[in-house]
């Protein structure tokens, strides 16, 4: 029976490209989204007709408890299992520090640290001893500092502690976290140029990264090849020294 993996926010940027590389080793894929069905679709016509594997696609608000325990009764009704979780749906509100208000900021943390933290409560209930759940931070975390984005980066530093915390109460189940600098997506393909070339200066490989390579780390961390790394922090920015 093939492996299943549950992708949140797949529907495109990174989770889309985690999803085809789950896709790719065989998994079967739950693709899941709050907004973008067409896009979602779109993920598992390619994945279903290259790679000869099943897809589930759910709509939910990773945020909403309920959404949550109904997405898992989905996997678990068709697959009966889950093998892995990547938490990479996430948001950001980047606005001036003084102008964001206390539910623009519980906003950013609902998505980003709340959903987390249910979909693991709720999936790691169908998983078992050799599963992987990998939470999607960001050097943000720890190496930036940009006041326009203070919630997004307190949420992405909460979701580490959130790892460790999830990593001891669900073992054997590994849990870790992938922290990637910067990726070329569709959001960033929006970023001034020369703001571009700053940041590519302060980048050893001077370039951002292609979402293959971010995707391709996450799966190896789900793969027998990582079995003995657990509750592990891996930074993949490039060599960001700025």
């Amino acid at each position: 029976m093939n492996k299943v993996a549950l992708i949140t926010g797949s529907s495109r940027g990174l989770g889309r490209q985690i999803a085809l590389e789950f896709a790719k080793k065989g998994y079967n894929v739950v693709i899941n989204f709050k907004n973008e069905e067409n896009k979602a679709q779109e993920v598992s016509q390619i994945i279903e007709s290259e790679y000869g594997v099943s897809t589930l696609i759910i709509k939910a608000d990773i945020s909403d408890e309920q959404e949550v325990k109904n997405m898992i009764e989905l996997i678990k009704d068709k697959f009966e299992k889950l093998d892995v979780l990547v938490n990479n749906a996430g948001i950001a509100n980047d606005s001036p520090f003084f102008d964001k208000t206390k539910s623009d900021f519980l906003k950013v943390y609902e998505t980003n640290l709340v959903g987390p933290f249910l979909c693991a409560k709720y999936a790691s209930q169908i998983m078992d001893e050799s599963s992987s759940i990998i939470n999607i931070s960001s050097t943000n975390a720890d190496n930036t500092h940009y006041p326009y984005s203070a919630d997004y980066d307190a949420s992405k530093a909460a979701l580490i502690s959130l790892t460790n915390n999830l990593a001891v109460e669900l073992a054997p189940i590994r849990v870790n976290a992938v922290l990637p600098g910067w990726i070329n997506t569709e959001m960033n393909q929006d970023l001034d140029s020369e703001y571009i070339k700053e940041e590519c200066n302060k980048i050893l490989l001077k370039r951002f990264a292609d979402v293959t390579e971010i995707a391709k780390v996450v799966v190896f961390l789900c793969s027998p090849d990582a079995s003995y790394i657990n509750k592990s922090t891996i930074t993949v920015d490039g060599g960001y020294y700025g």
